[in-house]
């Protein structure tokens, strides 16, 4: 009885072989008599990361999707990021993660006019670029904002908020943000933070809408208890700005100003722990690094972003084996990648850009950088260089009132 059933079971074992070897067969079939334009509309409504998979399928749609003239009707995924290089022209540098840049990117942003004068890359957000502009010497304006694609070469020159951009006085207006997700409308905004100076306290809030083409200016909405000792780092994702806050906490504020919330990552944690926040895979990321104690990153998710609880899930660790500490950290967070499970981060001790794969444990070097001094009453500080991970745009023009 028993050495039938086996004969049985073979038998359909090598029935279901021959049936999905007939089925691939024929689906194989199936693709291959589909018109190259049916099968560019079938791709263009796939998300990046499955677009990534199906370029595997055969030469035939590896082909489709790589040529360039079908690349602007695709998802585009990370392609690269910019860093800053003071002393260069232009003052920043962009590394690609792949052999061939992305087709049509000036990088460069030499498309800008020359009335921009010395610019700084600010942030970075789903294909547009967030510029602070120094103008010509001999105008002796205020600095202003300038928001660009690389892809199509489009830019805009943004009104001036009620506080000039980059001051360093009583008020410190250096940190902006960009908020733009082209799934969902092809309106941007910006939002410009007035901090106390000093004490980086979060006072303010200007917000800048593409619709309106105007700011807005909304005092904190945290609670008073809740004031925002914001940590340079922040993102936009599913209409709201994200702050780290020094006590491991997240801060976040929609694009009108009329909602702001407040999470903490870890409720049994002090003030002076390192966090940082970013989206992938559209959820909300937040990593906490409590680096006088542990020797690991713990990485934690929202799941659910829309729910007031706000509960945060460990999701991974990053174990940090021979990290030595010398008076500060010598990792940092330097980007997260929208549609995989890879983190950038800076080795400060060597200079160098790398990325970990969360689902192996990989290491990889993606390039060597130089220093970034900063000179502080005669003594030289090595700063936190921003990174601003970069995915193409080539669909969609700039919508403002005042596009170029």
């Amino acid at each position: 009885m028993l050495t039938s059933c086996r004969r049985v079971n073979r038998r359909f074992r090598r029935a279901s072989l021959v049936g999905m070897e007939e089925g691939s067969s024929r689906r194989a079939s199936a693709a291959a008599v589909l018109p190259d334009e049916l099968i560019i509309e079938i791709l263009a409504r796939l998300p990046a990361k499955s677009l990534c998979r199906f370029s595997c399928v055969s030469r035939a749609w590896r082909a489709l999707i790589s040529d360039p003239a079908n690349r602007r009707r695709f998802a585009q995924t990370l392609s690269g990021i910019f860093f800053s290089r003071p002393g260069s022209k232009p003052p920043w540098f962009f590394v690609g993660l792949s052999a061939s840049p992305p087709p049509g990117v000036d990088t460069a942003l030499s498309f800008l006019p020359p009335t921009c004068g010395k610019m700084e890359l600010v942030n970075s957000c789903n294909g547009l670029l967030l510029v602070r502009c120094t103008g010509a010497r001999e105008s002796r304006s205020p600095p202003f904002y300038v928001v660009c694609n690389p892809a199509t070469g489009e830019w805009i020159t943004l009104p001036q908020p009620t506080h000039a951009p980059g001051l360093m006085s009583n008020l410190d207006t250096c940190s902006a943000a960009l908020g733009f997700d082209p799934a969902a409308s092809s309106n941007f905004y910006v939002f410009q933070l007035v901090q106390e100076y000093g004490r980086d306290i979060v006072q303010a809030v200007e917000i800048y809408s593409s619709e309106t083409d105007r700011w807005v200016l909304r005092e904190s909405g945290w609670s008073e208890d809740k004031l925002i000792h914001f940590t340079r780092q922040m993102t936009y994702f599913k209409g709201f700005l994200h702050l780290c806050d020094m006590s491991s906490a997240v801060a976040s504020v929609d694009t009108e100003g009329q909602t702001w919330r407040f999470s903490r990552v870890l409720s049994d944690t002090i003030s002076g722990n390192c966090i940082s926040v970013g989206s992938s895979q559209r959820r909300l990321l937040c990593v906490y690094d409590d680096a006088w104690q542990n020797d690991a990153m713990l990485i934690y998710v929202l799941e659910d972003h829309d729910s007031e609880e706000r509960v945060w899930t460990f999701k991974h660790s990053i174990s940090k084996p021979g990290l030595t500490l010398r008076g500060g950290w010598d990792y940092y967070i330097a980007a997260f990648h929208p549609d995989s499970d890879l983190i950038f981060f800076f080795d400060l001790s060597q200079k160098r850009l790398m990325s970990y794969d969360m689902k192996h444990s990989d290491v990889h070097v993606i390039c060597t950088l130089g220093k970034v001094p900063n000179i502080v009453d005669g003594m030289v500080f090595n700063v936190r260089r921003p990174f601003l991970p970069y995915v193409p745009l080539y669909s969609g023009a700039l919508a403002s009132p005042g596009v170029n």
